[in-house]
């Protein structure tokens, strides 16, 4: 076996090396991505149950909190739920966090779509003629992101 060092000096042993037949390979390889599909259609399934719960509540959004370098919003809603996202297209989400201040304002449809996290969500309020709807790819706060007003 061809053991090699990175340049952390942590030891690496290649996938080729560690299973030298080429069918196990392939058989590891098919478990491998079947495993990371279900585990990704579990986390949309959640999400969506999630928002959903939030849009069928007609939970009011508490505030938008954005995140270090520009890289989304936290999305905190008055139950205590916390979401992270990142607007792809539709609206402005420094102006809805603006209004959301003045007017309460809730996640009034959601409808999943393409890839692993993304929802067609729009907002509304009661003053508010017609919804605000993003594209918005949508997960849990993460790790190291703020979640809290500082």
């Amino acid at each position: 076996m061809n053991v090699k060092s990175d340049r952390t000096g942590h030891h690496r042993v290649r996938f080729r090396d560690a299973v030298p037949v080429r069918a196990d390979r392939r058989d590891l390889r098919r478990r491998f991505r079947r495993a990371a599909r279900a585990a990704m259609g579990e986390r949309k399934a959640e999400m969506t149950a999630v928002l959903r719960r939030l849009s069928a509540g007609h939970v009011t959004l508490a505030c938008l909190i954005p995140e270090p370098r520009d890289e989304g919003r936290t999305a905190v809603f008055a139950d205590g739920t916390r979401l992270f996202l990142e607007v792809r297209s539709g609206g402005d989400m420094k102006r809805l966090g603006r209004y959301g201040s003045r007017h309460p304002v809730w996640l009034a449809e959601v409808q999943p779509c393409f890839g692993r996290r993304w929802f067609r969500l729009a907002f509304t309020s009661d003053a508010r003629a017609l919804p605000l709807e993003v594209l918005a790819s949508v997960g849990p706060v993460p790790p190291g992101g703020r979640g809290v007003r500082t």
